[in-house]
């Protein structure tokens, strides 16, 4: 397998990240699937992102449509629960299991109660920006500072960092140290042409990943356990 992930500060269990190819889901019909979308996606966008697209370009253009070939429902920044100051504080993306879980609290939008059903949050950067800092108007930013925030600010408990091509996935309990997570390079899988690498993707950031499958509790509380 290639070597496209990083398990940063111990996020996860070493010993379960090695035991992945023996769970059910290694196997799913699903996974190849996800893949060939997110492949047919590239072919489409490359020229797009090969320019760099700034925040919301790259969430447009290319985070929507990976989530959605994940299989997930994704609500774009949603309102965080009421008594949270700043109104520009939203998460890029809210990540749901379905649409009839969307459906179920889509009218207690700007609630904290809208987050129960929700599996996760998504912090997206511009393409390829650095995921360790960024400068804004008050100096050099970190932006899992802004994972944190949606974390607390939601009571959701996993957080995605993300600027396209890697992704970051943190846990609300150690999300607030910004240096403990599980990193996975997904443009080096696929330009790997990596099944088993993009296996690993999957089973971690996939709605089973974060939420469960039919055959066993979310696979990323197996991992961390």
């Amino acid at each position: 397998m290639a070597e496209v992930f990083q398990n940063v500060n111990n996020f996860f269990v070493d010993e379960r990240l090695q035991q992945m190819p023996t769970f059910p889901e290694w196997e799913n019909e699903a996974i190849e699937q996800s893949l060939r979308e997110i492949e047919e996606l590239w072919e489409k966008r490359q020229q797009q992102l090969e320019e760099t697209p700034g925040e919301l370009a790259t969430q447009y253009y290319w985070m929507s449509y990976v989530l959605r070939a994940l299989g997930y429902c994704a609500s774009v920044a949603e309102p965080p629960p009421q008594g949270v100051d700043a109104e520009d504080v939203r998460p890029d993306f809210t990540l749901f299991y379905s649409a009839d879980d969307f459906r179920r609290v889509v009218g207690m939008r700007g609630e904290r109660e809208f987050f129960t059903n929700a599996l996760g949050v998504v912090r997206c950067l511009s393409w390829g920006a650095s995921l360790d800092e960024y400068e804004s108007e008050e100096g050099t930013y970190s932006p899992a500072f802004d994972v944190d925030r949606h974390l607390r600010n939601t009571g959701t408990n996993w957080g995605i960092l993300t600027n396209g091509k890697v992704w970051r996935l943190y846990h609300r309990d150690s999300s607030g140290l910004l240096n403990t997570y599980f990193e996975f390079d997904l443009m080096a899988a696929m330009e790997a042409n990596d099944l088993d690498a993009f296996r690993t993707f999957w089973l971690v950031f996939s709605p089973e990943g974060l939420g469960g499958s039919e055959v066993g509790g979310a696979i990323v509380q197996r991992l961390l356990n």
